[in-house]
């Protein structure tokens, strides 16, 4: 069996028997992803803002910008 694929299983277990365990685990877990998923959010709409802005400070062709940035990415 693959080594990852068993770590995974194995990682799963153990979390499922400690939520089985104590529900306030559960919701400590979810409240912390949760909130953590919030701030990647927020991060990224920030920095699109920020982009934005210098971008209609510099001038820059927005969709030359995104291909770029596609191309750069993809």
């Amino acid at each position: 069996m693959n080594l990852l694929l068993l770590t995974a299983i194995i990682s799963e277990l153990c979390l499922g028997i400690c939520v089985w365990c104590s529900p306030q685990l559960l919701r400590w877990l979810a409240a912390h992803l949760l909130t953590r998923a919030d701030v990647i959010d927020a991060h990224r709409d920030e920095t699109e803002r920020r982009m934005n802005f210098w971008r209609n400070e510099l001038g820059l062709d927005v969709q030359t910008v995104h291909e770029e940035r596609a191309r750069i990415v993809g």
